[in-house]
């Protein structure tokens, strides 16, 4: 016999189904993250073209010049550069998340026309 027709049928929570607000909360947090590296990005390219940077500590903000201290404008870039980086990894990591949680999205089986 068949073991789809002696199987009992268990029991089965409902598939997960998101919220509007957690669908809207996403998107804007994922639009937020988009706009601060995208920010970033412009910061350290305007950096690049004029040949200052200056530093995002607290505190007293200092500039370096690529002409008088080309040591420490590198340095401030590339530690500038990580920020960037940081928040793609950050947003990579939370699409996988979203993605799996989400679960598989159903495929519509076509028939051929015979």
């Amino acid at each position: 016999m068949n073991q789809k027709r002696t199987r009992v049928p268990l029991p089965h929570p409902p598939p997960y189904r998101q919220s509007r607000a957690s669908f809207w909360l996403t998107l804007l947090v994922g639009l937020l993250i988009t706009f601060a590296i995208g920010a970033s990005i412009y910061m350290i390219i305007d950096s690049l073209i004029s040949g200052s940077i200056t530093t995002t500590n607290r505190g007293p903000r200092t500039t370096y010049t690529l002409a008088q201290q080309p040591r420490r404008y590198w340095f401030e870039v590339a530690g500038q550069s990580l920020v960037p980086l940081l928040l793609l990894g950050v947003s990579l990591y939370g699409f996988r998340i979203y993605r799996k949680v989400r679960g598989p999205v159903k495929k519509h089986k076509h028939r051929r026309a015979d």
